[in-house]
């Protein structure tokens, strides 16, 4: 899994926070930072000030003294509101929309608003986790789908049109046939990318997996996992529109039977989160519904005669092409600039729009440089026009404020000016100012200006167009090298890992373990009982149809952490990092069982069949891999000679 994220973030393309968001998130994961540390951090990143200390003041008493500072806002907030903020806007801000057309950007960001407001709020209620760190969590645990969304969204787009209607499961499935790995394998990966704690990515990565893979997790991974799978179908509820609520309400009722809250309790605390997520909607441009209340849901179920979930569409995703190359044509097209005109003179303004407007572009215009740096943070113009003279916020500092964000750095930005002493002209150009022109302007000399700004924003949509080619071809050199790798790495037969993998995975756990003391690793192999029997009563057809029922029970019965390969023949191994023997001997009795009570028919072949199980732990006199493979080989040998159909576990060494 490793590798194939690696291919993903090489494309350059995965989502991530600002700079000014992930500082702010790393800086707060640790208990020693200080209001102080947390306001300095935010104030380099002039947009995100202006909405902690516009929420600030909107969160007053009346006649107390407004908020001017972030120091201020931050101790009248508090540091998790504030972390919470930044975190949601830095993200949003940047991928409000995509090139994946079919990924409804502001549906994610809604139900991802209402899961974390969900997960904190509960948490709160329940005092399971901490609030803040359940919020962080919910936010993030569905960013595996915006990552393959910015990554492939030709081929994302195209499998989410061919699911439309689908379930969690059904998507999963479908992305790991197209590009070898799902959204929550990918948002795993990147929240320890990010170094956000472990619980955060284990947890992300198992709540929506089927129960048994989740057994070995840890107390606090175990709860936040609890939170997720509570909060997701809460947020569902809020999303629905009309009466769809009903629809979710059953997956709502099974997941309250995770935690311990009654009814009453319950419809008020999430009636309190959906007044919080319309709340954090607000603040964080998300669009969001009014909702009933959820008493009022639960009557409507009640009196209801049939309330089922939709059934989720057939998936068909087999001609679905992740490598299919943009057709000539479908980049988009910029046909009118859009320029922001920006004057606290109504005469000039009006004149400067009015020139502008009959070139043919499409004008904004602003009467100062707070309203002009707001404008342009929520429509992103091509081309700014602004006076550089105005009261609170000029020329220059909206310059400066849009140049030090992302989208404000490809604005091309022209000055209006009465001050051409060099000195003045310099410090513009310091600023970030591509241009000026001089006022009273000559209409002439300013649209030929303009002119100038326009080729240059065409070429700039030229190279991002050719950038966004060159990006694909490396996406789908990425997906046809992850599909090669799988290729050469399974057993044709039996669809799992084949024996070359199991030694790489062997290997690489035996050797994490060597710079880890302290971790522990387990190996289990399995050899199916009179198997060659099988083979010269039934033939060898039957044989193989064994081996693929056996494996599809193995695959299905394994714990997320634990690999199953096909080492040959009838013999299988599962890798079991991070267990000892103890814990490895109950995965395997569980698989012993599992196997056993499968009913396996083919042709005159109708029973089930069993396996004998060997286990070793990995110990300090082994030297390498080959030693545990060799240990848990004597296992099996001695399971077999036990009688079969049962667990043998390898003296310590």
């Amino acid at each position: 899994m490793t590798n194939k994220f690696d291919e993903l973030k090489l494309t350059g393309n995965l989502p991530s926070p600002s700079g000014v968001g992930m500082a702010i998130l790393r800086l707060t994961q640790s208990d020693d930072f200080s209001a102080e540390e947390l306001a300095r951090t935010i104030q380099s990143d002039p947009a995100l000030t202006g909405r902690i200390v516009k929420m600030s003041n909107s969160a007053q008493a009346a006649g107390v003294k407004p908020t001017t500072t972030v120091s201020e806002a931050v101790v009248r907030l508090g540091v998790r509101a504030v972390r919470n903020v930044a975190l949601g806007f830095s993200l949003v801000s940047a991928f409000r929309k995509g090139k994946c057309e079919a990924f409804d950007y502001g549906q994610y960001w809604s139900e991802s608003l209402a899961r974390a407001v969900a997960a904190q709020t509960l948490s709160r209620e329940l005092r399971l986790i901490v609030p803040s760190e359940a919020y962080i969590c919910a936010l993030l645990s569905g960013i595996g789908r915006l990552a393959l969304a910015s990554v492939h969204p030709r081929a994302y787009s195209e499998l989410l049109r061919r699911l439309e209607g689908y379930s969690e499961d059904d998507l999963a499935a479908g992305e790991r046939e197209v590009f070898e790995i799902d959204h929550y394998e990918v948002a795993e990966a990147m929240l320890r990318d990010w170094r956000l704690p472990d619980a955060h990515a284990l947890a992300v990565a198992s709540y929506a997996r089927p129960a048994h893979e989740t057994v070995s997790l840890d107390k606090t991974t175990a709860r936040m996992c609890t939170m997720l799978r509570v909060a997701a179908p809460i947020a569902r509820v809020l999303l629905a529109e009309n009466d769809a609520h009903l629809a979710h309400w059953p997956a709502f009722e099974a997941a309250l039977k995770r935690i311990d809250i009654d009814r009453v309790r319950l419809y008020a605390a999430c009636d309190e989160i959906a007044a919080e997520w319309r709340d954090w909607g607000k603040v964080l441009s998300v669009p969001t519904r009014s909702t009933p209340l959820f008493a009022e849901i639960a009557q409507q179920v009640s009196e209801s005669p049939t309330v089922s979930a939709r059934a989720a569409a057939a998936l068909q995703v087999g001609d679905i092409d992740p490598t299919a190359a943009p057709q000539d044509g479908e980049e988009e097209a910029l046909e009118k600039l859009t320029v922001l005109a920006v004057d606290d003179d109504p005469i000039s303004l009006r004149l400067l729009v009015t020139h502008l407007t009959r070139q043919g572009y499409e004008v904004m215009q602003a009467s100062n440089g707070t309203q002009a740096l707001a404008m342009a943070l929520e429509r992103n113009p091509h081309i700014v026009v602004s006076d550089w003279m105005m009261p609170g916020m000029d020329g220059i500092e909206l310059t400066r404020s849009l140049r030090k964000i992302e989208i404000g750095r490809d604005m091309y930005i022209l000055l209006l000016t009465g001050r051409e002493e060099e000195d003045q002209v310099v410090a513009a150009f310091d600023a970030g100012v591509d241009d000026f022109v001089s006022k009273p302007f000559n209409p002439r000399i300013l649209l030929s200006r303009v002119a100038a700004g326009e080729r240059l924003v065409r070429l700039q949509v030229k190279v991002a167009g050719d950038k966004t080619k060159m990006e694909h071809q490396v996406a789908q050199l990425a997906v046809l090298t992850r599909k090669l790798t799988v290729t050469t790495v399974t057993d044709a037969l039996t669809n799992l890992p084949n024996r070359r993998h199991a030694m790489q995975t062997l290997e690489q756990a035996f050797e994490r373990r060597d710079r880890s003391k302290a971790d522990k690793l387990s190996l289990i192999m399995i050899d199916i009982d009179h198997f060659k029997k099988v083979n010269d009563e039934y033939g060898h057809d039957t044989g193989d149809a064994v081996l693929r029922e056996v494996a599809n029970a193995l695959r299905g019965l394994l714990r997320r952490q634990d690999s199953v390969c096909r080492l040959g023949g009838e013999e299988f191994i599962v890798v079991c990092p991070g267990s000892d023997a103890t814990g490895a001997a109950a995965v395997a009795e569980r698989l012993r069982q599992g196997v056993a009570s499968h009913r396996i028919r083919h042709g005159r072949f109708d029973r089930s069949i069993t396996c004998s199980f060997g286990v070793a732990q990995r110990t300090p006199l082994m030297q390498n891999h080959e030693a545990l493979l060799k240990a848990a080989d004597i296992a099996v040998y001695e399971a077999k000679e036990a009688g079969r159909n049962r667990v043998c576990v390898a003296p310590a060494q």
